[in-house]
């Protein structure tokens, strides 16, 4: 279990740690109060660039997500 926020409401939670795509990053974790998948872990390594990785990671999700529903 890890913490983290969600980049849309600023809600704070734990969630599980899982690896993303075989990196060294959380992935994203759904957020309980507003559904958002922008999330990511409140405390770690990378510091400020944390959220400028994660919105790279979010873009991908997005796209990936926008393709299956097609």
């Amino acid at each position: 279990m890890r913490k983290f926020v969600c980049n849309d409401c600023g809600h704070k939670f734990e969630g599980m740690d899982c690896e993303y795509q075989a990196t060294a990053f959380s992935a994203p974790v759904k957020c309980p109060e507003c559904g958002s998948w922008h999330t990511y872990p409140s405390s770690g390594w990378f510091g400020g660039l944390k959220k400028s990785i994660y919105k790279e990671i979010w873009k991908s999700m997005d796209e990936h997500q926008d393709n299956t529903e097609k």
